[in-house]
This record gives C-alpha cells, structure tokens and sequence, in this order.
C-alpha cells in the first residue's frame, strides 16, 4: 500500500511539473510573439524614417542642381554660392542622419560600417547613378479573396443587432465602394469603442486589406499581425497571414515573406491560403 502510494505521489509530481512546463512555454511563445509584433513595428516605423530622409534629400539636391544651372557670372553669384554651399551642407547632414538609422544604407562615400551593425548587404548596393542589377522578378499576384468575404458580411451585419453595428456597416459599405481611408476610420473607431465585439475581429481584418489597397504596406502588416496574435484560429487569421506575406513582397522584403508563410503552412495546413502559400514560397525560392 506504501508502495501504491508513493508511485501515485511521483505520478501527481511529474503531472504537475509538466503542467507548469506547458505553461512556462506557452509564456514563453506568447512573449516571443509580443516582442515579433514590437520588432516589426520598430522596423516600420524606421523605413517610414528612411523614406522621408531620401525624399528630404533628392529635393535639396534637385534645388542644388537648379542652382548651378541658372547661376551666372552677373553680381549675385557669390549669393548664389551661398546658398548651394548652405544646401550642400543641409543634405550632408541629411545623409548623416540616414547613416544613423537602423537599416539605412551609407550616403555616398562613406564606410560601410558607419550605418552600424546588420547593413553590410545593403551597404554593398551600387551608388545612384551607377550600373544596378535587375530586381528579382514579384510572385504570381494571388487574388485578394477580402471583397467576397465583404458581401458576406454586408449580408449578415444587415440583420445584426451587435452593438457597434452601426460603425461597421458604414465601415462594409466603404469598402465596397472603394473608400478604403473612410473604411479604416469606421473600423478603427468600432475596435476603440467596442474592443471586446465579435466584430472587432473582422473589422480589423477588413481594415488592413483597406490599408493594403491604399498601399500603406507597412501599416496593414501590423494590422495582419495584430490579428493574427489576438485571433490565432480565428476565421481570418489564414488570409490575413497569406496577406501579410504579400504585403512584405510589396516592400521588397522577401525573408519576413517566407517566415509569415512559413507559419501559415504550419499553423494552417490544409487551408486554401496554405495552397496559396505553397504556391509563393516555390515562387521565392526561385529569385
């Protein structure tokens, strides 16, 4: 009987500690997913960072060239040096503050390692000007599966008596008339208003394809990514994975393509945006 005991006390013991390892590692995943979503926010907002210093530059070069090309040997030329030298020194800066950004590539002439670590394969591309290699070619475009999705809901939210109906039948309707900002601003209002709705999953996922469709790419990944961790076996987290991936390609960023397909074949085996992803992945592995 002793015996009988004990070898249920060690039964109950090893239950328990793997209880409490489940657990520690379903923390440990949702931790990671939570830093994922920090880190893809963090480098959006920085190529969001990026752009907006290329553009400051290619203006403050376009009036630099203006400049030289209207300057003339007549009394004001001194003034006229002034200020191409004052623009000079603006798009110096400019380019200083580009190599400080996490990801950016070096302004011309300079080392490669001044744009810190991570940025050697970006630092070796050619200057401007200079001969550019092809960029590899995009995947087949796979039809967004969103706008019959969208007559569904139209179809079902005319019935519903859901608090914040209203919010998302003016968000559906936008959608369908090809509004999209007034869409995200109807669906956004309804998540902030209603977050614990049964329609706070959809209108997430229809206001990220709004925001695919303004191509706001960086935008609706966070968007696809936030619905994805807030509704893992939801009803749109396939497509809006399937999506993600595509978003990425539309930002030239082929490795989180493959990573975000990668999870919707594991996650999701079976579905049709799994074909979907087969389908993409065979076309990335061949750039």
């Amino acid at each position: 009987m002793r015996k009988t005991n004990w070898l249920i006390g060690v039964g109950v013991l090893a239950a328990a500690f793997a209880l409490a390892g489940c657990a520690a590692d379903q923390g440990d995943m949702e931790q990671l997913n939570k830093n994922e979503f920090t880190l893809r926010g963090m480098i959006a907002a920085d190529r969001q960072q990026i752009d907006s210093l290329k553009a400051q530059v290619a203006r403050q070069n376009d009036q630099i060239e203006e400049l030289q090309h209207n300057e003339t040997p007549a009394a004001g030329g001194s003034a006229s040096n002034d200020r191409i030298a004052s623009l000079e020194s603006e798009v110096k800066a400019l380019q200083a503050g580009m190599a400080a950004t996490p990801g950016a590539v070096p302004p011309p002439g300079a080392p490669a390692d001044s744009v810190g670590p991570g940025t050697a394969e970006a630092a070796t591309e050619p200057p401007v000007g200079g001969p550019a290699a092809a960029p590899p070619p995009a995947p087949a475009e796979i039809a967004p599966t969103w706008p019959a999705e969208l007559d569904q809901e139209i179809a079902a939210a005319a019935t519903s008596d859901e608090p914040g109906i209203k919010l998302y039948r003016d968000g559906l309707d936008a959608m369908k008339a090809g509004k999209y900002p007034l869409a995200v601003a109807r669906f956004t209002k309804l998540q902030h208003a209603y977050p614990k709705s049964p329609l706070s999953e959809p209108a997430e996922y229809f206001a990220a394809n709004a925001l695919f469709e303004t191509q706001s790419y960086d935008q609706a990944i966070l968007q696809f990514n936030d619905l994805v961790m807030r509704f893992p076996k939801g009803k749109y987290a396939s497509a809006a994975l399937l999506r993600e991936a595509q978003a990425f390609v539309k930002l030239n960023d082929r490795i989180d393509a493959r990573l975000t397909l990668q999870k919707l074949q594991a996650d999701h085996a079976g579905t049709p945006e799994a074909a979907s992803a087969d389908t993409m992945m065979k076309d990335l592995a061949s750039d």
